[in-house]
């Protein structure tokens, strides 16, 4: 099973685990089914690593290689803890 580093926690995790997010238009977004186009970051479906992601503002810019904007934590988390 492929693996991926969660961006809040660092730790490796079974892709299945994680939730994608990616650049939409320039603002992050999570990719629920796992099908929108482009590159793809990873974290955990657990809220505290949401936390320490936002905390490094850049973190998913350098991430995902492009500009982006950050939604309202609480409305991703929320989008997030749906799935």
């Amino acid at each position: 099973m492929p693996e991926r580093t969660c961006l809040g926690c660092r730790q490796v995790r079974e892709k299945k685990e994680l939730v994608r997010l990616v650049s939409k238009n320039g603002v992050l977004e999570a990719d629920l089914k796992g099908s929108l186009p482009g590159r793809g970051a990873y974290i955990c479906k657990n809220e505290k690593c949401l936390k320490e992601a936002y905390k490094r503002k850049d973190l998913f810019s350098r991430a995902l290689k492009t500009k982006i904007e950050l939604p309202d934590e609480q409305g991703l988390w929320v989008k997030i803890k749906e799935n």
